[in-house]
């Protein structure tokens, strides 16, 4: 873990990770929200979510980091369309239990917590650019 100057600008670009990814999983969740067709397992595209976990350094303390991780929410909507490509022998159609406003709300809200911790990592080079050249004029 860096410690001193640069321990501020890795906890911001670990939160900044964090929310790019969140904002992957929304995107990847609209764009497979109708989806019917069956994967490797037998069952059409699952939401996904994003977890947040503190990362802890070898002695149990937090490093004030964050990790993230996706992981498959799998709850499915069924309906009756025997005409459809992906119905199965019953008629019945699965597809991702997937609501598009949640999606981007989810998206919208990871897009300006990424823009919040952005600001705060510049705000933090300002603050080490101008106590760098505070010490120029002390030299």
């Amino acid at each position: 873990m860096p410690e001193g100057l640069f321990r501020g600008f890795d906890i911001g670009s670990s939160a900044m990770s964090a929310e790019r990814l969140r904002m992957t999983v929304a995107a990847e969740n609209l764009a497979n929200a109708d989806s019917t067709r069956r994967l490797a397992d037998g069952l059409p595209y699952a939401r996904q979510r994003v977890v947040f976990r503190t990362e802890l350094d070898e002695a149990g303390r937090q490093t004030g980091r964050v990790q993230a991780q996706a992981v498959a929410s799998p709850r499915y909507q069924q309906r009756l369309d025997p005409d459809h490509p992906d119905a199965d022998a019953n008629g019945v159609v699965t597809s991702a239990d997937i609501d598009p406003i949640l999606e981007m709300v989810d998206l919208m809200t990871a897009s300006k917590s990424y823009e919040a911790n952005a600001n705060a990592t510049r705000g933090l080079m300002r603050m080490h650019e101008t106590a760098l050249r505070l010490g120029d004029f002390q030299g």
